[in-house]
């Protein structure tokens, strides 16, 4: 009887540490208010952890359904923290979170992350001026001379690093820089289209301010610390599980879901910067 029961714990302790060992978990964290590709339903901050074939109750957009789907294709659970932007990159380099999305290269970007090969979603970059203020737009040097609104620690590509007599602005909030805008503050906002617009919509803005033609764009990934371990692997889990969801068609059904929000340029070429 000693012996059975010797067996049967044998037999437990064998399959509970198959089962844990089986068990893989990446840790991502993302943005709160950055519709359509990532979203909360309310407040600021929300962690979860999603086992494959399970979803977020609260967090929606084309960017996490992109992540989420890769990873779970390659049997990953995935433990999403969605935390301010700054608060963020403050987890990632401090080691608190494996990787981040989306997110654009830069200059600055590659000194300190390591960047998936597969891209996550894509953005398009214009200015947003009042629509009784409009501007004869050529290019950014159009803008020269001018203040510009820009969010605080976003990407907005090569061309507008390079454009330095623009005079650039920046604000905390998206709604901020469009209330700037309003009261004259600022000649225009620099955003993203998409993103931008659905604020435009919320705020009921849509007939005063209007968008000039798209001045750049970049294709935003996933990225982690290069004092992570790890992250040369689950980057490449990534990249594996992001060309198996666009074989087996799951992109083009997260793609259809979300065209309705997506910028009309969505499946255009974008450069890397």
């Amino acid at each position: 009887m000693v012996l059975l029961l010797r067996a049967l714990i044998t037999v437990g302790l064998i399959i509970s540490f198959a089962c844990h060992a089986g068990t893989k978990t990446v840790s991502v964290i993302t943005l709160p208010d950055y519709a359509p590709f990532g979203f909360l339903d309310n407040g600021d901050t929300h962690v979860v952890k999603v086992a494959p074939g399970e979803d977020s109750p609260v967090f929606k957009g084309f960017a996490w359904d992109v992540v989420r789907e890769s990873f779970h294709e390659m049997g990953y659970t995935v433990e999403l923290w969605v935390v301010p932007w700054a608060r963020a990159l403050t987890y990632l380099d401090n080691g608190r979170v494996d990787l981040i999305f989306p997110v654009s290269i830069s200059e600055e970007r590659l000194k300190i992350y390591r960047y998936s090969k597969e891209y996550v979603n894509t953005v398009y970059y214009r200015i947003y001026v009042l629509k009784e203020q409009p501007i004869e737009w050529e290019s950014l040097s159009t803008l020269e001379g001018k203040t510009i609104a820009q969010m605080r620690g976003f990407n907005y590509g090569a061309k507008w690093e390079q454009a330095n007599d623009i005079k650039k602005y920046d604000v905390g909030g998206i709604f901020q820089g469009f209330e700037m805008l309003k009261s004259r503050r600022v000649q225009g906002f620099a955003g993203y289209e998409g993103v931008w617009d659905i604020v435009l919509q919320q705020h009921d803005l849509e007939d005063d301010i209007i968008k000039l033609p798209m001045f750049d764009s970049n294709k935003e990934f996933i990225a982690a610390s290069y004092g992570n371990p790890m992250a040369k692997k689950l980057l490449k889990q990534f990249d594996l599980g992001r060309q198996r969801i666009s074989e087996n068609g799951t992109l083009m059904r997260i793609k259809h879901k979300w065209s309705g929000l997506l910028s009309e340029q969505s499946e255009a070429p974008a450069q890397r910067n």
